[in-house]
Parts: C-alpha cells; structure tokens; sequence
C-alpha cells in the first residue's frame, strides 16, 4: 500500500501540444500495479491531440468543462462526469471553460511490444472479383498503422502482435458481416521481418496520418475537390506542424491505397472517346507507384487535425507527406 500527493507529482508536458500536461501519477508493473493513473490538466481553450489507442481510456472529470469529441459523436463534460473510450476510438478533449480543466485518465498495463510478421491470403468464396474483399482488408491494415506489402498471391504485414491480430479480427469479421463467405490463410512468424529498403526495388513509407470525409468510394477528382476534407497527422509528428497556419496552400502527398494494377496507356479519366495517353501524362491512380500528390489550401488548424479544401483523396487515404506548395 502506498500514498501520495497527487499535485506532488511533477506536471510534464504533452510534447507538441500546448496548454495540456500530465502528471503520472501511478505506473504500471510498478509494486506489481497493472493500470496506470494519469492527471490531465489542460488549460482554457487548449486540446488534446484527436487520436486513438490500442487500449481503452477510463476518464473521471475533476474539474472544468469539456467536450469529449469522437468520429460521430461529441459530448459535454463537467466536474464528476466519466467516460469510457473503446480501443481504437478517436477522441479528442477540448476545454470550453474559463478554469484550468482536470480529469483522472487510467489504461491498462502496456505490455512489452512483441513484433511480428504475418503473410496473409484471403479467398472470397463463390465471389466473381476478389477486389472488394482484398481492397477492404488493405484499408484495415493502414488503419491500424501496419507495415503492409501486397503481393500478386499474399500481403505481408509487419508490425505489433496486438494490431496485427486485432487488423485480422477486424477483415474476417467486415467480410463475414457483407454476407460473404471468406478463407483466410495466416502464417505468423516474430524471426522474419518484413524486407526493408535496404532490399533493392522496393521501399517502405510510414503514413504520417489519414483522410477523413464523407466519400468512401471514389467518385469525381472535381467532386472531392470542391469538398473539404480533414488530415488527422498522428499525435507524435505534431512538432512537425508548428507554425503552419490557416491561409496556407500546401501539397499533400498521400497513397491510392485502392488502386490495384496499372497500364501505361490510358484513357483520362477513364474517358474511352478520348484518345489514350501515357500514364505519367495523368494524374490516374492506377500508375506504376500508387502516390497522388494535390496542391490544397489549409482552413483550419486544430492540434494534429488540418480541415483542406482541394484535396482529390477518399476516406481513409494514408496521407505520406505534407509540404508547402
């Protein structure tokens, strides 16, 4: 048993994120604990980053008003209300008061990474294309932050034993719930990694956030580009956005994680009454290197997510860089 003041602690900073600190005041694995116990304060105005965990968050609100912003939903919090956020729910705290706002956070024990790789096949039974139930699962595997390398009979994925068992969870059960009937092939190994770049012709990139809006199947470039569109960066590059301000064009270069095969000539747009033209003469998402890169202009900056308006890229597009245009 032991007992501490909780304002003896001392408040460290959230790196990246002003007006926001956290005191930890419990930890893991320490005298045999499993959950560890955080203080938030975040100042007037200021959020936390809008972001998601392998593991869920269990919040007591101490003092101060909030909202508590999700992917659907938002609520109002004050002084004695708890919320419960799921693993892999985004979730943002946003002081709307004049004080100082509090809350207790716990999480359960973070185990030791264990890194794995698993080279995965998929076979949709009695299914007349195997491009719905593929192009699913490789929208999965970005989103859980997965190192993914697609091949022409399996992908291999690398990455955490819990994202990796949690992304194949999550594609039996999208596909079992489509009404379709799925055989999965799974060997798992932790002594094979992935090749990295060292390994000539090919290379990796780690996405440095996603896209968010409303357009879940592609549709019209002029379309997507007269809606806005939100960039949600992960929570640990946001020192990468300081000074970047609303007003600005930027170019973002993001991955056509839909795009399957390529030919080098090609009808724009898919247009077939007009005459064929070299791929690297369009800006086609079916090319050699499936990288799309838009000029946009930047409408609002809130923490670790830019609202743009420009930007020719659907839901769940893993974004690989942002420069100024």
């Amino acid at each position: 048993m032991e007992v501490k003041q909780a304002l003896d602690v001392t408040a460290e900073p959230v790196e990246g994120v002003p007006g926001v600190t956290v005191r930890w005041l419990w930890l893991a694995n320490n005298n045999g604990a499993t959950f560890s116990l955080r203080l938030f304060e975040v100042e007037p105005g200021a959020s936390t980053p809008y972001h998601q965990h392998a593991h869920e968050h269990e919040v007591y609100v101490l003092s101060g008003q909030a909202i508590l912003r999700g992917e659907t939903q938002s609520y109002n919090l004050r002084a004695g209300d708890t919320a419960l956020v799921l693993q892999h729910e985004e979730h943002q705290f946003t002081n709307t008061g004049s004080q100082t706002l509090r809350f207790l956070c716990a999480i359960p024990q973070l185990k030791q990474p264990l890194n794995l790789t698993a080279q995965v096949s998929l076979y949709p039974l009695r299914q007349e294309t195997l491009a719905p139930a593929i192009d699913g699962a490789l929208d999965i595997f970005h989103r859980q932050g997965l190192s993914v390398m697609p091949g022409p009979m399996s992908t291999l994925l690398s990455g955490d034993i819990v994202d990796i068992f949690n992304a194949l969870q999550q594609t039996f059960e999208k596909t079992a719930s489509e009404d379709r009937d799925l055989v999965m092939a799974v060997t798992l190994s932790n002594a094979c990694p992935a090749p990295e770049t060292e390994v000539a012709d090919f290379m990796s990139f780690r996405a440095i956030g996603r896209v968010e809006n409303e357009f879940d199947e592609p549709v019209s470039p002029d379309t997507l580009r007269r809606s806005a569109s939100r960039i949600i960066i992960d929570p640990d590059l946001m020192p990468g956005l300081t000074q970047l301000e609303s007003g600005n064009r930027l170019l973002v270069v993001f991955h056509f994680h839909r795009s399957t095969g390529y030919e080098l000539l090609q009808h724009p747009r898919g247009d077939r009454t007009r005459p064929k033209r070299g791929v690297f003469t369009l800006r086609s998402p079916h090319r050699p290197n499936p990288i799309g890169i838009t000029e946009v202009e930047l409408l609002e900056v809130d923490n670790n997510v830019l609202t743009v308006r420009g930007l020719d890229a659907i839901n769940g597009t893993p974004v690989l860089d942002l420069k100024p245009a």
